[in-house]
């Protein structure tokens, strides 16, 4: 169980970090998916290892409340460090955001609490990559929204520059 946990914990840190810093420096606006998509999985693999080869038992009803109240927790913290961002356009026309020292704060908040009640449960930081991966998706998501709100017309710019990159992505592969 150890090497699970040790393992959870050095790559929800690293990713942590990495977001972290990015969130916190000024950014263009992009809605990409499978980055988060690949930290549930990861999370969700992680959960599969400690029911299968590790000593974490988990009933079915602690499953529903502590999904339930996990997946609030992760919606919660996701929009109200959504909210703590601050958008602009910049001179390309791009929608740009940053985070601050509210964005960081909500992030320690939600961690921390996540990681409580994960040691109080299972006894280990098992659901924290997929934990990790929901907020973020959520996150995201949630900062396109406010940005389009906020600025419809240049958000497009966004969009066609996230095309426009994801082609040439495929196009070098070709």
């Amino acid at each position: 169980m150890q090497n699970l946990d040790l393992t959870n914990w050095v790559l929800a840190g690293w990713l942590v970090i990495v977001i972290i810093r990015r969130q916190l420096a000024p950014r263009v606006i992009r809605f990409k998916a499978n980055f988060f998509i690949l930290i549930m999985l990861m999370g969700i693999a992680s959960i599969g290892d400690a029911l299968t080869k590790q000593q974490v038992t988990i009933t079915s009803s602690q499953a529903v409340i502590f999904g339930c109240l996990s997946l609030i927790s992760a919606v919660g913290f996701a929009l109200l460090r959504a909210w703590s961002y601050h958008f602009w356009v910049n001179e390309a026309g791009l929608v740009m955001r940053q985070g601050n020292w509210l964005t960081l704060l909500w992030w320690a908040l939600s961690l921390a609490g996540h990681l409580a009640i994960d040691q109080l449960w299972t006894g280990s930081s098992v659901t924290l990559l997929l934990y990790v991966g929901v907020t973020l998706g959520v996150q995201r998501g949630w900062v396109w929204w406010l940005a389009r709100r906020t600025y419809p017309t240049a958000l497009k710019a966004n969009q066609q520059l996230q095309t426009e990159r994801h082609q040439r992505r495929h196009s070098c592969d070709d």
